[in-house]
């Protein structure tokens, strides 16, 4: 069924000729997801879902995005979010698109993002090379860029993906996103890889999105609340078992991809990262399952073992 809906915004610094696409991955979708969906098509000329793995649950909700014109694609078996954004981006390409939009299930992007986006790329000039744009905000927190390009861009060294407007050169340069990674840092090793590629990272200034990023959780080391001084309980961002894995993993596999590279960098890494897989292993929930995915990611990650967490260990943690 061809789509009735208009034609995607442009601003007056944006070209008007160019093609864009949105990637979207999705994972079990709900009615929340098809609004955003049909949100995100008036900033953009195609949107492809690509679904991962979700089965028979997700038929109505792709089924109605598929009657308003946006292309979906399903994968049999899940896959994790580098193939999924993947199979989008190959598509998107061969749909003849001059910028591919990344955007999480669960994301919301402001009006005009998009177009705000295009205007940095057609202001950007052939020494800063600008490869990605990425937002300036998430949930309100401001990013803070490191370089200022000499158009007044603001340059940032890695961001989160979901929001990434990539231009087709970047992605024939720098390649496709990690699918070895399966889920957890592959908007990292993909921002390090477009870097390494000559490319720039700018944001857009001013633009805030809305997307999950979990939950918090209770900190009580051994089960021991910790306190702050008003009585309330400190909380600290939990990720599952499952999640933990990958984290703790991908993590060690960049870092033995960049330390002889980026030393600086990988020490940061270290630091940031030694602190929640601490806390998560004596804080809870569930324990005894985070110290043997924490465990076990940090062994496969010394082995640099890529791929789907093992049957075994999925049983065990989920």
């Amino acid at each position: 069924m061809p789509s009735t809906r208009p034609p995607r915004e442009s601003s007056p610094d944006s070209a008007a000729a160019v093609r864009v696409i949105a990637v979207v991955p999705t994972y079990h979708p709900d009615a929340s997801v098809v609004q955003r969906l049909l949100a995100l098509a008036d900033q953009v000329d195609q949107v492809v879902v690509v679904d991962d793995g979700s089965g028979p649950s997700a038929d109505e909700h792709l089924e109605r995005v598929a009657a308003e014109g946006i292309v979906v694609e399903r994968l049999e078996r899940n896959s994790g979010i580098a193939a999924a954004l993947n199979t989008g981006v190959r598509r998107a390409l061969a749909d003849g698109a001059d910028y591919v939009v990344n955007v999480d299930q669960d994301t919301d992007l402001p009006p005009g993002y998009v177009a705000t986006a295009l205007s940095l790329f057609a202001k950007s000039n052939a020494v800063t090379r600008l490869g990605i744009v990425c937002v300036d905000a998430v949930n309100g927190a401001p990013a803070l860029p490191t370089w200022v390009s000499p158009e007044g861009f603001g340059l940032v060294p890695e961001a989160i993906q979901t929001g990434f407007v990539i231009s087709r050169e970047c992605l024939e340069t720098a390649g496709l996103f990690d699918e070895r990674l399966v889920i957890d840092c592959v908007d990292t090793e993909y921002c390090l890889r477009v870097r390494d590629s000559g490319f720039r990272i700018a944001v857009a200034k001013g633009t805030d999105i809305r997307h999950s990023i979990g939950r918090r959780a209770e900190l009580r080391p051994f089960g021991v609340p910790l306190r702050h001084a008003s009585g309330g309980i400190a909380t600290y961002q939990y990720h599952s078992p499952f999640r933990r894995y990958y984290i703790a993993r991908n993590n060690i596999d960049l870092m033995l991809r960049n330390v002889r590279k980026r030393p600086r960098w990988v020490l940061t890494v270290l630091k940031r990262e030694m602190g929640g897989m601490i806390i998560s292993m004596v804080s809870g929930p569930q324990r005894i399952a985070q110290v043997l995915a924490i465990g076990t990611g940090t062994l496969h990650g010394l082995a640099r073992r890529r791929g789907m967490i093992p049957d075994w260990l999925r049983r065990l943690v989920t």
